[in-house]
């Protein structure tokens, strides 16, 4: 199995240098019926040539055939995604089904972006999802996604080579900490730690917002009406950020994205924050490194992280485009590859280095009778000690997100003063919220 996916991935690479747009082959289906399905790709290599080598394998499937249709992948680069989708939207060639995270579904599904899928996929399937997936797929009764995995972030990761040259020998616990290990760890050809870049600090940063106890949801209240952001727990954080900037402990500019551990694992950097596929970055592309990589949770405000929520959780699955043709066709497409047999899965989560999590009780039950996924640290720790405690990634607007980030950029960038910014900030949210801007929580029943 490995190295047919080692295959398809260098396959998949090829085909994703030639432009944003990439399809699978050409059609040797005949006559039968094209089912679009969309997904950007992802950093793990892995994860477009398991699906590659699913979706060829139900085209060939009886299923499909007495269908009397196939699945049509492509793979659209995110930066020219809208760009894309516009075009052949022009042309009716839009995806049918389009693979997105769940915090960009419940929003939409409002307003009709989205087809609700209870009615073409069994009762089972979602009897079957983990509560916590429950709760956020779920608006008003119906499910508009259906989940493929979860992942959560951010996780300390370091290198304990580093470590032991300064004589730490445990992670940090709080900010405090984070910013004094920088600091030890800090060398002229070594960063104490890898900072988030500026285009995605808006989401990165959920997984700090996620530690905010005095918080409803997030930078907002439960029914979104009112901002919080003017206190003591972003002082602090703000604070943290701008010092390790001001200090020069972490590069001006990001060396990489935050979706990927390649400063971490060539040692360019002593720290780094990351999500739960970092781990498998390095167990896939960096596997003389792993005896030397640590993992923790993020640190907190105060130093307690046993039981706390340290981090965001994130997650990918499939919808349906609100105007499908062939609802039915999509249904039964995405029953069988994501809520039918639990070795599609289990397979998929061993290719990616235990770094991806089940979203299925069915699944995790699965995983529970692997030794492989039972015996693996990262795996273990990540049930353990992340899991149990993350909070599902907000689903208001971007636009408020993106906001915050740019505040954190003016403090760490521009060196503006942090009560300045985040007063500035509270009346900017708040002014947003007053005018509709988040839309409305679609977890609370109208």
């Amino acid at each position: 199995m490995t190295k047919k996916i080692s295959a398809i991935a260098a396959g998949i690479m090829l085909a994703l240098s030639c432009g944003s747009f990439a399809a699978c082959g050409t059609n040797e289906y005949g006559d039968r019926t094209p089912v679009r399905l969309w997904s950007h790709p992802f950093t793990e290599t892995e994860t477009q040539a398991w699906l590659e080598e699913k979706v060829d394998a139900f085209n060939r499937s009886e299923t499909a055939e007495a269908g009397n249709y196939y699945i049509d992948l492509s793979w659209v680069a995110e930066d020219a995604w809208e760009q894309t989708l516009t075009a052949a939207q022009g042309t009716g060639t839009q995806p049918e089904i389009t693979v997105l995270n769940y915090a960009k579904v419940a929003l939409n599904s409002t307003l009709g972006y989205y087809t609700a899928l209870d009615d073409y996929m069994s009762e089972s399937c979602f009897d079957d999802l983990l509560p916590a997936i429950e709760e956020v797929t779920n608006v008003n009764g119906s499910h508009y996604i259906y989940p493929w995995f979860v992942e959560p972030y951010s996780i300390l990761f370091y290198r304990k080579s580093a470590f032991a040259e300064v004589g730490l020998t445990e992670a940090p616990s709080s900010w405090a900490e984070l910013y004094e290990y920088a600091r030890k760890l800090n060398k002229s050809d070594r960063y104490g730690i890898a900072m988030p870049n500026v285009n995605q600090l808006g989401w990165v940063m959920w997984g700090f917002q996620a530690q905010d106890e005095s918080s409803d949801y997030f930078l907002l209240n439960e029914d979104w009406t009112q901002a919080n952001v003017n206190t003591e727990f972003h002082r602090e954080l703000f604070t943290m950020f701008k010092k390790i900037y001001d200090d020069g402990l972490t590069p001006k500019v990001a060396l990489s994205s935050y979706n990927e551990i390649k400063p971490l694992a060539q040692g360019r950097v002593a720290m780094a924050l990351g999500g739960s596929w970092s781990i498998g970055q390095i167990k896939n592309n960096y596997p003389q490194e792993l005896d030397d990589i640590g993992y923790a949770v993020c640190p907190t405000i105060d130093g307690v992280t046993e039981g706390k929520t340290t981090a965001a959780m994130g997650g990918w699955g499939m919808a349906v485009d609100g105007l499908a043709k062939h609802p039915e066709e999509c249904g039964e497409f995405i029953e069988w590859l994501l809520g039918g047999d639990t070795a599609h899965l289990t397979e998929f989560m061993s290719e990616l280095g235990y770094s991806k999590f089940a979203a299925r009780k069915s699944v995790e039950g699965a995983l529970a009778g692997i030794a492989e996924a039972q015996n693996d640290p990262f795996y273990t720790f990540v049930s353990d000690k992340v899991l149990p405690y993350s909070k599902a990634e907000p689903a208001y607007e971007w636009e408020i997100s993106k906001k915050y980030a740019d505040a954190l950029d003016s403090v760490t960038t521009l060196k503006q003063s942090v009560a300045t910014v985040l007063g500035n900030l509270q009346n900017t949210l708040q002014g947003l919220v007053d005018a509709g801007g988040a839309g409305e929580n679609p977890f609370i029943a109208k």
